[in-house]
């Protein structure tokens, strides 16, 4: 394919001087690709619409949930284990036990994105979390966000 449509790539110093326009552009859906001219073995950092980012998540990416304890007559808790990410909630009652799980991920997530240079290096076996984390995140600590993003009912 000659002529088409290229990825458009910028130099960090270009993108500073363009950084407004850029911005404009990406909210469209454009994706800008910044290369560092000082550093030539850095990785490529790309400049793209959050929205487009939370779209792909939301799409393809789903939490799924056990109930690995209900109580019994020697057990008196409930647990709940998020396969993707392997947060547990535990509590005397469903929803106690859900809001222990939202605590415990964004617990996670904090100290995931604290220190993400070693959670997202190659051979980390949580780096796989980083994007069910991302969308915690940008609950910013809503519960109610919280509740829609896991599908749970809020307890009355």
């Amino acid at each position: 394919m000659s002529g088409g449509y290229k990825m458009p790539y910028l130099n960090v110093t270009e993108a500073k001087n363009k950084l407004t326009s850029i911005r404009r552009e990406a909210l469209t859906g454009r994706e800008f690709i910044l290369a560092d001219a000082k550093r030539k073995n850095d990785p490529l950092v790309s400049l793209v619409s959050t929205k487009l980012l939370d779209e792909l998540c939301e799409k393809s990416l789903t939490f799924s949930f056990e109930w690995v304890d209900k109580p019994t007559d020697s057990n008196k808790t409930y647990s709940l284990w998020n396969k993707e990410t392997g947060i547990y909630g535990i509590g005397s009652s469903e929803g106690e036990a859900k809001k222990d799980f939202l605590n415990n991920i964004q617990e996670y997530a904090s100290v995931y994105f604290e220190d993400l240079p070693y959670y997202l290096s190659e051979r980390n076996p949580n780096r796989e979390h980083y994007w069910y984390l991302r969308q915690v995140l940008r609950c910013n600590g809503d519960m109610e966000k919280l509740y829609n993003l896991f599908g749970f009912k809020p307890e009355a």
